[in-house]
């Protein structure tokens, strides 16, 4: 059966990556990977799919790397919540040299289908890195004053002790953010905030604030046309969804 709504994506996507030509760096980001008939959650990439990116982000002469420096030619990816599908692959991430950003809510560990604290160390261990997505997982931009001071300090405490390093990234759940949150998150230690606003990693309107785009749901042809600059000209719409005005 022909699905139009996909058809529709497909043709939009070509047509503003071929208007942009874009090979400035980029995070592109997933929630999970999952082999056939062992998924965790809804939003998971099925591994198959997630190879066939590869492969296209490679084709087109971009190099995936754990942390992007360049201006150009790069990809970063990253995995948001901690689901356990990261390590059921980890043999594939080694095997094609792919060390992501998995941001971890601290709640969420060692719950059913997220992943616990051994793995998240033997993760590491093979060279992936994790940061913060906050201590429970809600929008931060509902919280009083202290409870977002919680969510901000007691997440950053419990991985600096977890892992023994320095936690100085942190990826806004569920993607909502305000001047507020990000004022406290600046002033907690956080350096770099990752929204999930489409665009390039050096595109700031806020100064410690990262752009993602997002490609979970997406075939091999439509993350060719997001890595070249696609979902840029709706930057607009989902900042106008995501930065939220708080009175």
């Amino acid at each position: 059966m022909i699905n139009i709504k996909n058809i529709f994506k497909q043709v939009i996507l070509q047509f503003f990556s071929a208007l942009k030509k874009d090979r400035k760096s980029k995070i592109i980001f997933y929630h999970d990977i999952h082999l056939e008939k062992l998924e965790y959650t809804s939003m998971s990439t099925p591994i198959t799919t997630f190879e066939k990116h590869i492969l296209e982000i490679r084709k087109n002469g971009f190099r995936i790397v754990r942390k992007i420096d360049q201006p150009i030619n790069q990809i970063q990816i990253c995995f948001d919540d901690g689901f356990k599908g990261i390590y059921d692959n980890k043999d594939f991430f080694i095997n094609e040299s792919i060390f992501p950003t998995v941001f971890l809510a601290v709640k969420l560990i060692g719950l059913p289908g997220y992943l616990n604290e051994n793995e998240i160390l033997e993760l590491q261990a093979l060279g992936f890195n994790f940061e913060s997505h906050a201590y429970s997982h809600e929008n931060l931009t509902a919280f009083s004053d202290d409870n977002l001071r919680f969510e901000l300090e007691e997440s950053k405490l419990y991985l600096e002790r977890l892992l023994n390093k320095k936690i100085t990234e942190i990826c806004f759940p569920i993607g909502y953010f305000s001047n507020r949150v990000y004022l406290f998150a600046k002033q907690t230690g956080y350096k770099l905030m990752h929204s999930s606003i489409p665009g390039n990693y050096f595109q700031e309107d806020w100064n410690g604030i990262v752009n993602r785009n997002l490609v979970q749901f997406c075939n091999a042809k439509q993350v060719k046309c997001i890595i070249f600059g696609a979902l840029i000209p709706f930057r607009k719409y989902y900042k106008k969804r995501q930065f939220l005005r708080e009175m």
